[in-house]
């Protein structure tokens, strides 16, 4: 009798170790939500944890595995260490599970190179479904490429059913299709300045570092193009350049600390006595509408797919030349104007 005592209680051992023991397996995996916004930060810790640092951020469509939830934030590998960054901003993907061994193709065509393999109950990402094919495209382990739908759990799916997720597919990736085109028409391969020109502080930049916290006045870095003109535009576009180099934080209002693109216009006019909203689409209801090669230092100029989908603010130096808060990986920068949606000037002197 103690001898089967013995037996089960080993038995129960292994059952335990089995049901926790991680099995190895893609998680789902999060890509940025462009119709939202073209760039989100990440943390060392969950968002608004004492002590928490930005690391970096993501503003490329790149796929990235969640290894968990904590709080309003999603966990994630990110180079090389564990990070976080807010899930408000990402389109999740769902995982796929394998019912049978199968490869995975260069291209959506049995007879391109294999890139890759699954084996029977393993997970890899859904990327998009290939259209008029039967196929999807998946990614596994960096890899991304094509398998067939009938590999894996989904194709058992009832018809309205997958032409509802197929129907989700299609608008992430109509998203992330209108990114790529807005950054391609309004030539935005966005590049860190060179050739700065160093210069004092003026008054209002001294005003503006008094308001500031000692410990940060020290980061500010006083480089900038000036251009000449007693106006407020051209005084606001001076100002703004100072803060060239300071870092992009979605959501920020802190020009030394960091802002995004609304909070850093916002923030620059805010010193000038003029009040503006903290989102790009509402900026656009202000001010005069200004032809393109007709705007001056400090005229508005607003990039997006539309009207009514701004997802970009800048100041033009009335030279065919923006100062902005680009993305997290360049912070604030200048660059050529491209091609706005619209050119606001909110004062006629």
């Amino acid at each position: 009798m103690r001898k089967n005592k013995k037996i089960i209680l080993f038995i129960s051992t292994i059952m335990l170790a089995q049901l926790f023991t991680p099995k190895k397996s893609n998680a789902k995996a999060l890509l940025i939500n462009y119709d939202l916004t073209e760039g989100v930060n990440v943390t060392d810790k969950v968002s608004g944890e004492e002590g928490m640092k930005f690391v970096g951020g993501i503003d490329y469509p790149d796929i990235y595995h969640i290894k968990g939830e904590k709080s309003n934030c999603f966990e994630i590998d990110f180079k090389g260490k564990t990070a976080y960054t807010e899930k408000a901003w990402y389109h999740v993907l769902d995982d796929i599970k394998a019912i049978k061994d199968g490869k995975i193709y260069e291209k959506a065509d049995e007879n391109s190179k294999e890139i890759s393999n699954f084996k029977d109950k393993e997970k890899v990402d859904l990327v998009n479904f290939d259209a008029n094919t039967n196929f999807v495209k998946v990614k596994k382990e960096g890899k991304t490429g094509f398998a067939k739908i009938d590999s894996f759990d989904i194709s058992k799916k009832d018809q309205k059913d997958l032409d509802k997720l197929k129907d989700k597919y299609k608008k992430i990736y109509d998203s992330v299709k209108r990114y790529m085109d807005y950054l391609d028409r309004n030539n935005l391969s966005l590049y860190p300045v060179d050739e700065k020109e160093k210069a004092e502080e003026n008054d209002i930049v001294r005003q503006y570092l008094e308001d500031e916290p000692e410990e940060n006045t020290e980061e500010v870095q006083y480089v900038y193009y000036t251009v000449s003109g007693d106006d407020i535009g051209s005084q606001a576009y001076n100002f703004a350049t100072n803060f060239i180099g300071n870092p992009y934080v979605w959501g920020g209002t802190s020009l030394t600390n960091g802002v995004d693109c609304s909070g850093f216009t916002q923030q620059v006019y805010g010193k000038f006595g003029i009040g503006l909203p903290h989102f790009a689409q509402s900026q656009a209801d202000y001010g005069k509408t200004i032809n393109l090669g007709e705007e001056k230092a400090g005229d508005l100029v607003f990039f997006g797919t539309s009207l009514s989908n701004i997802t970009h603010v800048a100041i033009a130096d009335g030279q065919g030349g923006i100062v902005h808060a680009a993305n997290p990986r360049d912070g604030i920068i200048t660059s050529g104007i491209g091609n706005p949606i619209i050119i606001k000037r909110l004062l006629e002197e």
